[in-house]
């Protein structure tokens, strides 16, 4: 992969936001479509809370976060 050659040959700074926002952008919009086809039973959840309504999104992050981490060969490096 040409991301694993270029840290190989010395590239230091990877910039990752823009997939985070996209993994945290698909997984709210999906929490979004569930809750429209699921209102009440969502809403009987209350999963309107917007700790509830955002925490897909958080974990597709950690989970986008977590794929470079290891694509770049960062785990357990401080």
């Amino acid at each position: 992969d040409q991301i694993k050659e270029a840290i190989r040959l010395g590239v230091a700074k990877v910039n990752v936001n823009t997939e985070s926002q996209i993994a945290f952008s698909n997984a709210t919009r999906e929490f979004a479509r569930n809750y429209e086809a699921n209102e009440a039973e969502y809403d009987g959840k209350k999963l309107f809370d917007p700790r509830k309504f955002l925490a897909p999104g958080m974990k597709a992050v950690q989970g986008a976060v977590e794929e470079r981490i290891d694509v770049f060969g960062s785990a357990n490096k401080a």
